[in-house]
């Protein structure tokens, strides 16, 4: 029977009342690092959900109540003895910690012992040592029915009122020498009144030695390590015996049940995972903020302009700054729309959130209905303060964007004449690997480290940076420039465009540093939220495709004086894991969108910053979107609406909501344009193809405003 693995690692999270991390492995025992709150447990593929309940449970258990010390002080005291008496303790305390457990265990412990876990089918229960009766009473006691002479059950007793690890210990000392006694005053009965072999003893009593430094050889009994939980990185297993260990030593029913337990395990081709984790980042090795950016390209143009001819630089910008005029009067119907449904759905959220209440003063228009009417006082609409907004932006700089990065930033300027219409703060940021770090600090001489590297951390690329295009901090002629400098670079890369200037060095198109982006919104957004004293923040992300992949930082060592931090690549054995959430996630699978490393991270910042809307522009050709919905099983009624409406909104794959957008679509204008001369049927098609577009780019901007409303 299928396990959701996630689902129980967030059901022992929630148990241990803790972040702690969760593992799934293929490991014959669970084990707890007490130091770094690391619980591993076997995958138990093959356990009904009632068994992996109980089995989680117990560990849990023992993670909160078992000390994690190596188990070397407890001397003489057999360890299966130990493991006995503390199971019944923990999962006492794990029950009366959450009674619904009582259930799972009941249950879960009788399902196994239907499996006969304990090897006590067809036996005899009184032949069985005192050890092996007080585990069986305690784990399916009322179901087997255990029997105890009069004198035993005093352990069951002190086993009951256990609270402590030390009255656990108390109660073994009292067993051990309990069968010592035992032992005792057996050896002083005379051989003739000993019971002869296969004549049983007593009442049903077995016989109970306890001999003294038994060798496992001597005893025929092995030692192997049997229970499910090993606690701390250097203690010894639960049931483990040091040395060899007698029959009276170990409890035969629950390494059996430790035995069974390992078929549990059932996927055999199950590979072992690297957990990585999420790094710290340098910010301020990272962003190029908006003033050393925009100076940056202003002395690099102003260099180019010296070495040309001042006429013909006169006119180097006409096209572009033009094309930019004609795009700002254009935009502002759209950008206009998109205010009014802001202000709506934000008017709309205030009016629900708001309440009648009572002013205390006497309304006297109503005096007259004292006879019949008991509310006779003014009342007044209380609407409870809008939310404060902000949004970040992050904007695909990439070689594949090329075609259609003129119209992405054409979208994206929409979005900022937005925030500054309705006095929204925002950041602008693009990600690219092309940025060199001598422009930020021209005595650097070589790569500054832009992250925290420790083994197990997800490597962040030595040349990546975030360009903080533009930002609500700047003024507003500021901004304008900074959004015409960014025009004509995005312009200069349109294959289609006249332009025949220089791009400033650092600001060529590169690869896709993505997924370097999402864990750098880790520091961002507290930081932007702070500054601007924000409520709510909206992180639009537009880009054309997958992220590049990644790597993660490793320990090597050649020799035992060499060792070195290498690169292991992100791929299908490795997960990412968060310590501060405790969120263990499925492992990476690139095939696949929903699994794939971008929509991972992406849940993992929703789980840091849960009152963040994370939005995703996704520009598609047509046949992009095709093998998108191949590889992740899109249904047929979505690539239908595709072809009808050239736009589809998604609601996973990390996202709030992931806006699917035509890239051809995206480049088609919505203004009505015809020749002086055309036909009425040429009228009408120019007329319809307004409409359509406009009809598009307005559901897109609606769902949008309903999002950061």
């Amino acid at each position: 029977m299928s396990v959701n693995h996630e689902v129980k690692g967030s059901l022992a999270r929630l148990l241990a009342t803790e972040n702690l991390i969760v593992e799934h492995k293929k490991v014959s025992t669970a084990s707890f690092d007490v130091l770094n709150r690391v619980l591993v447990l076997p995958l138990w593929d093959k356990a009904s959900p009632i068994v992996y309940d109980m089995l989680v449970g117990h560990e849990v258990g023992h993670a909160l109540y078992t000390p994690a010390d190596n188990w070397d002080f407890i001397g003489e005291i057999p360890k299966d003895y130990v493991n006995v008496i503390e199971d019944a303790r923990i999962e006492k305390l794990m029950k009366r910690k959450y009674p619904g457990l009582a259930k799972s265990f009941y249950k879960g412990y009788n399902e196994l012992n239907d499996d006969d876990f304990f090897s006590i089918k067809d036996e005899d229960l009184n032949t069985f040592s005192l050890i092996d009766r007080i585990n069986l009473h305690f784990k399916i006691g009322a179901y087997a029915r255990v029997p105890f002479k009069d004198e035993e059950l005093q352990f069951v007793e002190m086993t009951e009122t256990a609270e402590t690890f030390e009255d656990v210990l108390e109660v073994c000392r009292k067993l051990v020498q309990y069968i010592k006694d035992k032992k005792m005053d057996s050896a002083e009965v005379p051989a003739s009144e000993t019971p002869q072999a296969g004549s049983g003893t007593a009442q049903g009593e077995s016989e109970e030695q306890f001999p003294n430094d038994v060798d496992s050889d001597e005893s025929g009994e092995s030692s192997t390590e049997s229970d499910e939980s090993n606690f701390g990185e250097d203690s010894s297993s639960y049931g483990g015996t040091a040395g060899g260990a007698s029959d009276e030593e170990t409890s035969k029913t629950q390494r059996s049940f430790d035995e069974e337990l390992k078929d549990l395990n059932g996927n055999v081709h199950f590979h072992e995972t690297t957990y990585i984790e999420v790094p710290e980042i340098y910010i301020d090795k990272v962003v190029v903020d908006y003033k050393t950016l925009h100076n940056h390209i202003n002395q690099a143009w102003t260099e180019e302009m010296s070495r040309r001819d001042p006429k013909y630089w006169d006119n180097v910008f006409t096209h572009a700054d033009s094309e930019y005029k004609k795009y700002k009067a254009s935009a502002q119907k759209e950008v206009n729309y998109l205010v009014k449904e802001f202000e709506c759905k934000k008017s709309a959220d205030s009016y629900a959130r708001s309440s009648v209440a009572r002013t205390g003063v006497l309304d006297t228009t109503k005096l007259h209905t004292y006879k019949y009417n008991e509310d006779l006082f003014r009342k007044v609409s209380v609407i409870p303060d809008g939310k404060n907004h902000g949004l970040i932006f992050v904007l695909d700089w990439s070689g594949s964007m090329s075609d259609y990065l003129l119209d992405t930033v054409k979208q994206l300027f929409n979005l900022v004449w937005f925030c500054k219409k309705v006095q929204i703060p925002f950041e602008v940021y693009a990600f690219t690997y092309d940025f060199p770090d001598r422009i930020l600090d021209s005595e650097l001489e070589e790569t500054p480290e832009k992250y925290q590297r420790k083994h197990g951390m997800i490597s962040i690329h030595k040349h990546f940076h975030l360009l903080n295009f533009f930002s609500s901090r700047s003024n507003s002629r500021d901004l304008e420039t900074h959004l015409l400098n960014i025009w004509r670079i995005a312009h200069r890369h349109d294959r289609s465009s006249y332009s025949n200037y220089n791009i400033p060095m650092g600001l060529d198109l590169s690869g896709t540093p993505l997924d370097e982006s999402i864990i750098c919104l880790h520091k961002i957004i507290p930081q932007f939220k702070n500054q601007n004293k924000l409520q709510k923040v909206n992180v639009v992300i537009l880009t054309d495709g997958e992220a590049n992949g990644m790597a993660f930082d490793v320990n090597i060592t050649r020799d035992p004086n060499n060792t070195y931090l290498g690169h292991n690549r992100c791929g299908p054995y490795t997960a990412l894991r968060d310590r501060k959430t405790g969120h263990v996630y499925r492992n990476f699978d690139w095939s696949s969108t929903k699994n794939c490393m971008t929509t991972i991270l992406l849940e993992n910042l929703k789980h840091n910053f849960p009152e963040v809307n994370l939005i995703g522009f996704r520009i598609l050709s047509g046949y992009e979107f095709n093998g998108f919905c191949r590889r992740n099983y899109i249904d047929n009624k979505i690539i239908e609406k595709w072809k009808k409406e050239k736009s589809v909104e998604f609601n996973d794959f990390g996202y709030d909501a992931l806006y699917a957008v035509s890239a051809t679509n995206l480049s088609k204008s919505s203004e009505f344009d015809v020749e002086d001369e055309a036909s009425d049927a040429q009228i009408g098609k120019a007329f319809r193809k307004m409409l359509k577009n406009k009809g598009t780019n307005k559901k897109v901007l609606s769902s949008f405003a309903s999002l950061v409303s």
